[in-house]
């Protein structure tokens, strides 16, 4: 058994899983259960590990290269607009909260109609 990748999280590690067998690569995950119950440990022992036969060790090394490239070019923008520090920055300046300005308009309170005779 050979280690391919190790996870923070069992979550990624199941998708991972996963995507090795879109691959027809099985796979096997140590340590999960651990790192569910206790996830601050999850750093200490590792993570969750992806261990797979060592016969598609290569094969399954060359998919997580492709799933974590994959993962880098996804859909996200290249450079994400921050807008918090202007807002921040105009909210010190004048004194109001510029941050309530964006929130929707909630409704208005609940009226009963009494009904209709």
């Amino acid at each position: 058994m050979t280690t391919i990748a190790t996870f923070t999280t069992p979550e990624d590690a199941h998708l991972f899983r996963a995507y090795l067998g879109a691959q027809e690569i099985e796979g096997f995950l140590f340590d999960e259960y651990f790192v569910h119950l206790l996830w601050y440990y999850s750093n200490a022992i590792g993570g969750v590990r992806v261990v797979v036969d060592d016969a598609d060790a290569e094969a399954a090394t060359t998919a997580y290269e492709s799933y974590m490239a994959a993962l880098r070019t996804g859909p996200y923008p290249l450079n994400p607009v921050r807008w918090w520090p202007v807002v921040s920055l105009m909210s010190l300046c004048s004194g109001v909260p510029f941050i309530l300005f964006g929130r929707h308009k909630r409704c208005g309170p609940a009226t009963i109609n009494p009904p209709d005779e």
